[in-house]
């Protein structure tokens, strides 16, 4: 079996990492293990990244941290 997802694979997982969902693999509904993935020290530009294997079959992914949405600031209490 290949390890390595699909494009359409990998557009679901972002697809769930924007909407604050847990991603689950788009393969075996298995959950991922996460692991991050420090910047190198050698290159002149900063990647955020992290790396989805799944547990129950082996898929994985390495790919940028997705952003946290921003959220708008709480309204004032009316008073």
């Amino acid at each position: 079996m290949n390890k390595k997802l699909e494009q359409d694979e990998v557009e679901h997982i972002r697809a769930a990492f924007a909407s604050g969902s847990a991603p689950v693999c788009p393969r075996c509904q298995g959950r991922f293990d996460r692991t991050d993935v420090p910047p190198r020290n050698d290159v002149p530009y900063v990647r955020d990244r992290i790396w989805l294997i799944c547990v129950t079959c082996g898929a994985g992914l390495v790919m940028d941290r997705p952003k946290t949405p921003v959220k708008p600031p709480p309204k004032p209490l009316p008073g």
